[in-house]
């Protein structure tokens, strides 16, 4: 059984799924992507300098254009926790500094760029379900979207595939089918965001991607500037989150619970694990 049909099976929950990375640095790329094809293009150096600095590098590609490695390409600085997003071109990854774009302001990397970027893991060589489903609604999405669709390799999750990535928010929804990625963007485009299908978004922690939830669905919240996150405290194993809803603090006890029966959690791994999830206590 693919491990998206699985996870649905055993009604494993999306939210809270999503790894904290505030920035995002996507690369555009045209080549054959493999199993590690952000390590293959960039390099096992610059990667492991983005995993040390919390930032989140992501393959984008669109059909066209020429695949040599030496084509112009574009590059696009992504602050999820300030909603910026900024671009440049390059002629060649030998100057792409890695850790100045984790760290340095977003408006000294490029130009602003205006308007949404959707993001659809396609990359079938890490995981199966990604290339099965995700190709289904970067189909459908790009119908809608032309210009704002692009695929993308590994995102973290594809248990939860199709999985789309609205920026600059960082906000990731998870079992996305053909008909629904048009609506989801749509509505991003129109400042609003769907509780129901919702993983989280990347510059909170996990425990408040659940919380977030929780509060939209029982106060009926669906603008994306409804919510905004003051705190969260705790250990491992519980945490108190605190937003502010027109000017009224909201505080959330939530618990890390494993989810039962242990799985796999990718079509190519092997290994049975019980994913822990936040749930509100």
């Amino acid at each position: 059984m693919r491990c998206s049909a699985l996870a649905e099976e055993l009604g494993e929950p999306m939210a809270g799924t999503v790894d904290q990375r505030v920035r995002w640095l996507l690369v555009e790329d045209r080549s054959a992507w493999g199993s590690e094809a952000v390590r293959d293009v960039i390099g096992e150096e610059r990667e492991a300098v983005a995993k040390r600095l919390g930032m989140r590098v992501q393959l984008v590609r669109r059909r066209e254009g020429p695949p040599d490695p030496d084509a112009p390409r574009r590059v696009t600085l992504v602050d999820t926790d300030d909603r910026v997003m900024v671009s440049r071109q390059i002629r060649s990854l030998e100057g792409l500094d890695v850790e100045a774009a984790a760290s340095q302001p977003v408006g000294d990397f490029g130009e602003a760029v205006e308007g949404p970027t959707f993001l659809v893991c396609v990359n079938g060589k890490r995981d199966a379900c990604c290339a099965l489903r995700g190709r289904a609604l970067l189909t459908a999405l790009a119908v809608e979207e032309p210009d704002a669709a692009w695929e993308t390799t590994h995102l973290g999750g594809h248990r939860f595939a199709a999985n789309l990535v609205c920026l600059p928010d960082g906000i990731v929804y998870g079992r996305v089918r053909p008909d629904e990625g048009p609506r989801l963007a749509a509505a991003y485009r129109a400042g609003r965001l769907d509780p129901t299908q919702l993983r989280g978004r990347s510059a909170w922690p996990p425990a408040a991607q659940v919380a977030e939830g929780e509060l939209r669905r029982s106060l009926g919240l669906e603008s994306i500037e409804d919510v905004a996150l003051v705190a969260v405290e705790g250990n491992g194993e519980r945490a108190v989150v605190a937003f502010k809803v027109d000017g009224a603090t909201h505080r959330l006890v939530m618990r890390a619970e494993p989810s039962e029966p242990p799985r796999p959690t990718s079509c190519r791994g092997d290994k049975l694990e019980a994913p822990i999830h936040w749930r509100l206590a």
